[in-house]
């Protein structure tokens, strides 16, 4: 008899495992999820008026990636749609943003050395940032995915745990009794 008792504990033990496994995935979803808006809400940034959601604080995923659009598409203004790769390191006297890698070429200052392109360094900010603000609205998503699996876990854990208390009755008469069922083995 107490073999046959050893299954419905398993099976309860498996749905409190389950549920227990949920909570904690639920709790670190939902901790994820507080942190990357309070890490987005104190960089205190609002979208500009050109955004997709304009003049919005940027603390939530739409948000971020309206910032991360709008900031990609003003730096791409600002180099004529070269990325960071296509452009040199130096300015050119013309001013044209693709530069040059050629120091002989570039544009010098008063003490004869090359000038920075200025349109590469904007580039390479506005990537920085952009990655930034898509990072935080992925990490923002990953958060709310796993909240909805650690609840969906917590719930299975909780149904796995019910059947086998279940079974547990089905073969236990003080079990079976509380429920007003008739347990299939009477302990005899």
């Amino acid at each position: 008899m107490n073999t046959l008792r050893l299954f419905p504990k398993l099976v309860m033990a498996v749905g409190i495992a389950f549920a227990l496994a949920g909570a904690i995935t639920a709790g670190a979803g939902i901790y994820i999820r507080s942190f990357v808006t309070q890490q987005l809400a104190a960089q205190r940034i609002t979208t500009p008026e050109d955004a997709s959601i304009p003049n919005a604080p940027v603390t939530g995923i739409a948000t971020a990636l309206s910032m991360a659009d709008v900031i990609q598409r003003h730096a791409a203004e600002s180099s004529n749609g070269l990325t960071y790769a296509q452009m040199g390191r130096f300015a050119v006297p013309s001013g044209d943003p693709a530069g040059t890698n050629n120091p002989d070429e570039a544009l010098k200052d008063a003490n004869g050395k090359p000038v920075a392109n200025a349109a590469r360094n904007t580039q390479l900010t506005a990537a920085s940032l952009v990655t930034s603000l898509s990072l935080a609205a992925m990490a923002l998503g990953v958060a709310y995915g796993a909240t909805a699996l650690g609840l969906g876990f917590v719930i299975l854990g909780l149904v796995i745990t019910g059947l086998g208390y279940a079974l547990l009755g089905l073969i236990t008469p003080e079990v079976a009794r509380r429920f007003g069922l008739q347990p299939v083995a009477t302990g005899a």
